[in-house]
């Protein structure tokens, strides 16, 4: 037995279109060719009137002629597309202005078509229904873009939540393996162990505090408490800081140091900073390597290098890799090692925090080098008294 033929009903079947017109007897026109389309219809003969009606009525299209009188057509567009989501209405011109550049105003406008009257009914509900289509998909792709930041923000919220827990059970084992450091009668192979481990356990505690510095920043920026250093005094404890690490990869540290350099900077913030590029090093760095800090003024402040002989970052990472979660892939062959790819995008908050910057250029003939420049004052330093061997009389060069 047939059926018939079945009907679907179109989407934008019973939409709500508002018209807009000083002339009634257009008004009237638009009407009926509308009503033909199923669509439901509302009109008003000014521009005041029709921003009236967008609270009551919720158009879900907007008909709009150019020329009437006190509020044109261009500039209702305008204060439309001032309202909250009014960027998603759409607005088709309506116009029989036969100026050459009517249809260059209306896109400035930000209308999203153009008609020129006397308007043909089946010109009329094309554009109509092609427009109202695509403006029902930007509002989807809005509607999923937003849902997708909110699932983003929340899975961001709960990893924080977690890393913040690990703090405590790590403190707990770091406290536990520093006991068992400072304990008398353990043989050398045991002694190592322990201190291979309480390294570990500091790296940890630096991945962590990084995310959860990374996450603060982000939504309200680093809180910097800043104080003299000088560097000549605060680099080789901080490379003391990683004697026992660089030991049990048969690494060296070196640093090299302008004498009276100092910097007005977040002591804890550049200590983790510098700290994370030395951490790096040791990580992508073969056994037997050298790691080296030199420090310098420059015209406006202070350059501070971590080089390196690890690997090296091909060039067209170098921008990258101070990205979230970007890590360079390959390290050195006798080395396991993990990281967070949190590391540098930590450091280039640190710098930018500082108002300076930070990059990455080759370390010849082999490695990286890590260069942080920061704006700042310096004592009786300057790049001039610098020796032929790169360092000046009062300089001061240590092995670590």
């Amino acid at each position: 037995m047939n059926e018939g033929p079945i009907f679907y009903r179109r989407a934008d079947h019973g939409a709500r279109v508002l018209v807009v017109d000083d002339d009634a007897l257009a008004r009237r026109s638009l009407r009926a060719m509308l009503e033909r389309g199923y669509y439901q219809v509302e009109a008003a003969e000014s521009g005041e009137k029709a921003l009236e009606l967008l609270d009551t009525y919720k158009p879900e299209l907007v008909l709009l002629d150019i020329q009437m009188p006190e509020m044109d057509g261009l500039e209702v567009c305008r204060r439309i597309r001032e309202r909250p989501n009014g960027e998603l209405l759409p607005i088709i011109f309506l116009t029989g202005d036969e100026r050459p550049d009517i249809h260059a105003q209306a896109l400035r406008a930000k209308g999203d078509d153009f008609l020129r009257k006397p308007v043909l009914s089946p010109e009329l509900i094309v554009r109509i229904r092609s427009l109202m289509r695509l403006k029902r998909l930007q509002a989807e792709i809005q509607a999923e873009r937003d849902n997708l930041l909110d699932l983003q923000k929340q899975r961001e919220q709960l990893f924080e939540f977690i890393v913040h827990d690990l703090k405590n059970p790590l403190s707990a084992i770091q406290v536990g393996l520093e006991l068992l450091d400072d304990k008398t009668g353990q043989d050398s192979s045991s002694r190592n162990q322990v201190r291979r481990l309480r390294d570990t356990a500091h790296t940890m505690g630096r991945m962590i505090q990084n995310i959860l510095d990374i996450g603060r920043a982000e939504q309200v920026g680093l809180d910097l408490h800043k104080t003299r250093i000088s560097l000549n005094t605060w680099i080789p404890a901080l490379l003391k800081e990683m004697e026992s690490q660089a030991q049990s990869r048969h690494h060296s540290l070196s640093w090299d140091c302008a004498a009276d350099l100092e910097v007005e900077a977040d002591q804890e913030f550049l200590r983790r900073l510098l700290l994370n590029l030395l951490d790096n090093a040791l990580k992508y760095s073969p056994s037997g390597s050298s790691t080296r800090i030199e420090a310098r003024p420059t015209e406006n402040g202070v350059r501070v290098e971590v080089r390196d002989q690890g690997h090296g970052i091909p060039e067209h990472m170098r921008d990258q890799v101070f990205g979230k979660f970007i890590r360079v892939q390959g390290g050195a062959a006798d080395d396991a090692h993990f990281g967070s790819g949190l590391g540098l995008a930590f450091c280039q908050l640190v710098a930018e925090a500082h108002e300076g910057r930070i990059w990455v250029e080759e370390n010849p003939p082999r490695g990286s080098a890590f260069v942080l420049e920061m704006p700042t004052r310096t004592c009786s330093s300057h790049p001039e008294e610098t020796g032929v061997d790169g360092q000046d009389s009062d300089g001061a060069a240590q092995e670590a």
